[in-house]
């Protein structure tokens, strides 16, 4: 299965259904199935968005209990059903969806992409794997299922600091 790696916090606000696109500086015509996986990286970054992408996770935590973190494994999968350019989003869609992707013209103004994710489906379990820049191939078994209530904390809300 294709796989896509991303620097936490995305992968798990995919996973929770915060995240129905993610934007990148290259458009795919890929569709079809997609591993999303969470990179080793740490999220130790105190930019304010850094610091609202906190508060959020805070709240749904103080609502839902502790969600857990992974890195460097695979989260969850989704259908990649399309790719926009997100000047064609930017402001029509919900702040609570534009918040978690790069909606901009990018660094070179010439854009950037979004790619519409759905039906996402979160492994019982995060399955390690060694992550890659663009898309690469990662072995799934069939039926991933959707996870019982939240598991004990398996990384640091923030990056270990």
């Amino acid at each position: 299965m294709k796989a896509l790696s991303l620097w936490q916090p995305h992968p798990l606000a995919i996973a929770l259904g915060w995240k129905p696109y993610e934007t990148r500086s290259w458009p795919t015509s890929y569709r079809g199935r997609l591993a999303i996986h969470a990179a080793q990286r740490p999220w130790n970054t105190f930019t304010d968005w850094d610091t609202e992408a906190r508060r959020r996770f805070c709240e749904h935590n103080k609502v839902h209990g502790w969600v857990p973190w992974s890195f460097g494994a695979v989260l969850c999968t989704a259908d990649l059903v399309d790719c926009v350019r997100t000047s064609e989003l930017r402001g029509r869609i919900p702040e609570e969806q534009e918040f978690w992707g790069d909606f901009s013209d990018g660094e070179d103004g010439k854009g950037r992409w979004a790619f519409k994710l759905e039906r996402v489906q979160v492994l019982e379990t995060p399955l390690p794997w060694r992550g890659l820049q663009g898309f690469f191939e990662v072995e799934l078994e069939d039926g991933v299922e959707v996870p019982p209530p939240p598991a004990p904390v398996q990384g640091d809300l923030f990056g270990g600091l």
